[in-house]
């Protein structure tokens, strides 16, 4: 017997029978025989191969895959030849007579393939490949491939090299159809069967030439291939891609460089671009951070707070008072300062660190919740926005709890969805957010009437995603949840009236009938007029810094497209974001504080807004990105021209310094003057500061008093002997 010709057919017996049907009518010069192994167990297959006499049908009892088939095949062979041949595969007149011949007369031919056509009669792109090596498999295989598709290592599957002559040699040949001596065949012991896909014929090349032995292509030998057509029917066929190509590169050159090629292959331009975003996000937040770092009063409460528990084991169970006195935060920022401080071993920029970490994975996160919630686009958009916002950047500068309130909004928002969208895995996870947020900042727990909010409506409803959470296991986690990060907290009310929990709910439902029912004096027009400055100014600051009103446009031009598009779509993720959105600035107005430390909790929802908005103008035209492009230039002039302006901490450690010379090693005490002297945090960041420095103040009464005044400008520092 001449040649052996083996088919492995998965679920496509039709081809096979119009393969077998071609083979038969094309080749008349040698003798052959067909084998057919079934990896799909297809009856009709079988039956209808019985009116072939040269068929031996194989039935495999499962999917073995396209190497362990063929070597099954093989197996059974008793031609001097193989030829290997694809189901979706036609030959054309003599083909298998002249690679059988051209075997016979080429003494140092390992392999030889026919010139592979496609069904319009054009030549197949995939020829003879080059053989692969970590280079142009990253070209070959990346999105770098169709980018640049002119580029040489490119150049994978090109015909550029063919020099119109019958015969070529090649590294590798393609594995739709070869023909190889069997004796060959199992000196190199066929096809390697880890591959249970791809690759085989790239692994089986290279061990051919190890023997010394070429590959060729003879195109007076022609076949047709439907590609694709034989791998259509297996759903994981990507999977076993990326599997064997691993396992070819790891076989072949290591497996410390498959790994770094396959972390190569797995990143995408969205990838690229995201870690620019973060590049620039990280350059922002750094510059200039050793003489612009805001270090105020109630910063260095915490840092106090913090050394003191690390150096005196005073364990706080709760933080800095609010604005209404008898009302205290949460502890947790200080728990998580200590951890940063023992790294930097209480390096005043300790905070930042941390602050800016959580600012960048914010800006991570921000791009997840966009890209799944609305799309790849509004993902990048508000990754973007958030990098480059001048108010989010010094915020996250700015070492201080509100700064981590952002990241964890994020997180809320996203298991929010998440549960909603029947995730019950997500529950605990909203109850763990609430509990830290109301730690960081008291105002945001507004977040947990939201949900709240959401859980009657199930309950009500008797919504799926609500029943769910009932299982004991979720219950259970999500006690913990709350339980554990409260606990300091619930310690400290069992000895101070319940005041951070009862007495908090009941003060937070009052807010809202007192602003509807009970006039203040304090609300004149002027102090309106300020409020809304107020807001304006964080919409500018979030959007664009350069000009309120275009800010403010921006603004209401994407909270309105939100309100229509949910008319029409009722769409979820859109209906969350507006509701967050008009439930956290109705929070800040009810509130009636313009303070800074109330602005975090909106940066996410007013950056996805935006996003949003964005993605539905870029798709009308060009002008979309325009707009986008002077957005992002803008916004990252602002923030770099503010951060090489505003140099807070510089005038503060000149204030220590001279504090210092003024001592003169004398004990000395520091005593407040002026604006916000009379809050007990006016002179903490300074104390922190001294004792940093090796020079802290007395607690006790000394002769020698240093005075420290701040107006707007500057800070005046002067000393007193009584």
């Amino acid at each position: 017997m001449n040649v052996s010709v083996i088919i492995v057919n998965y679920k496509v017996g039709d081809k096979v029978i119009r393969c077998v049907n071609s083979i038969n009518e094309n080749t008349q010069k040698v003798s052959y025989e067909i084998i057919v192994v079934d990896n799909s167990k297809e009856n009709k297959l079988r039956d209808g191969l019985k009116k072939f006499k040269n068929v031996k049908y194989i039935d495999a009892k499962g999917n073995l895959g396209f190497g362990k088939g063929n070597n099954l095949g093989a197996s059974k062979a008793t031609g001097k030849y193989l030829l290997f041949l694809n189901p979706d595969t036609e030959v054309k007149k003599d083909a298998i007579n002249i690679l059988f011949d051209f075997l016979e007369n080429k003494s140092h031919a390992g392999i030889v393939s026919p010139l592979i056509l496609q069904r319009s009669g054009e030549p197949l792109d995939r020829q003879g490949y080059k053989e692969l090596n970590l280079l142009n498999g990253i070209f070959t295989f990346s999105w770098l491939r169709k980018k640049f598709p002119k580029l040489g290592v490119s150049q994978y599957y090109s015909l550029k090299e063919w020099n119109k002559k019958p015969v070529l040699k090649v590294k590798t040949v393609y594995g739709a159809a070869l023909m190889i001596l069997k004796e060959t065949f199992d000196k190199v012991l066929g096809f390697d069967e880890d591959f249970f896909l791809y690759f085989e014929e790239n692994d089986l090349s290279k061990r051919v030439r190890k023997l010394g032995l070429d590959l060729y292509i003879n195109s007076n030998s022609k076949i047709i291939h439907e590609v694709g057509k034989s791998t259509e029917q297996l759903t994981t066929r990507d999977k076993y891609f990326e599997r064997s190509r691993f396992l070819y590169y790891k076989k072949h050159f290591g497996i410390v460089k498959a790994l770094v090629l396959e972390t190569i292959l797995k990143i995408s331009k969205v990838h690229l671009l995201l870690a620019l975003t973060i590049l620039i996000g990280i350059f922002l937040r750094f510059l200039n951070l050793q003489n612009g770092m805001p270090f105020i009063g109630d910063q260095g409460w915490f840092y106090i707070s913090a050394r003191d528990m690390l150096l005196n084991g005073k364990i706080p169970f709760v933080g800095i008072t609010s604005s209404h006195t008898w009302l205290h935060q949460g502890p947790i920022w200080t728990y998580m300062l200590s951890v940063v401080l023992v790294i930097f071993k209480f390096n005043p920029f300790s905070g930042a660190y941390l602050t800016i970490l959580f600012g960048l994975l914010s800006t991570i996160l921000i791009f997840k919740v966009g890209q799944e919630m609305f799309s790849i686009k509004v993902g990048l958009f508000s990754s973007l926005l958030y990098s480059v916002s001048p108010l989010i950047v010094f915020s996250d500068r700015m070492p201080f709890d509100p700064s981590l309130i952002p990241f964890f909004a994020l997180v809320y928002f996203y298991s929010i969805y998440k549960w909603v969208r029947g995730s019950k895995a997500y529950f605990p996870l909203i109850i763990f957010c609430i509990v830290i947020l109301y730690n960081l900042e008291l105002a945001t727990f507004s977040l947990a009437f939201f949900f709240l909010a959401i859980f009657i409506f199930g309950w009500f409803r008797k919504k799926e995603w609500f029943i769910n959470i009932k299982k004991k296991r979720v219950l259970f986690i999500s006690l913990l949840a709350f339980v554990v990060p409260m606990l300091p907290v619930l310690i400290y009310d069992v000895f101070n009236g319940f005041k951070q929990t009862v007495v908090f709910v009941g003060w937070i439902l009052y807010k809202p009938l007192s602003f509807l029912f009970v006039r203040h004096a304090a609300t004149g027009q002027f102090e309106v007029y300020k409020f809304i400055e107020y807001i304006l100014n964080s919409i500018s600051g979030l959007i664009y810094s350069q000009s309120t009103y275009v800010a403010l446009i921006l603004f209401i031009l994407s909270v309105l497209y939100l309100i229509i598009k949910f008319k029409k779509s009722r769409n979820l993720s859109i209906g969350l974001l507006l509701s967050l959105l008009f439930l956290e600035y109705a929070g800040i107005i009810v509130n009636k504080t313009a303070s800074d430390a109330y602005l975090p909790i909106l940066f996410p929802f007013v950056i996805l807004t935006f996003a949003v908005f964005l993605d539905f103008v870029t798709l009308k035209g060009k002008i979309g990105y325009l707009v986008f492009i002077v957005v992002i230039a803008v916004n990252i002039y602002a923030a770099i021209l503010k951060d090489n302006s505003y140099n807070e901490f510089k005038l503060r450690q000149d204030a220590v310094n001279k504090i210092i010379s003024l001592s003169n090693g004398e004990k000395y005490n520091l005593v407040g003057k002026g604006v916000n002297s009379q809050y007990e945090s006016f002179l903490s960041n300074y104390e922190y500061l001294l004792w940093w420095e090796g020079h802290p103040m007395s607690n006790t009464p000394q002769k020698i008093k240093i005075f420290i005044e701040e107006t707007q400008n500057q800070i005046i520092v002067y000393k007193k002997v009584i």
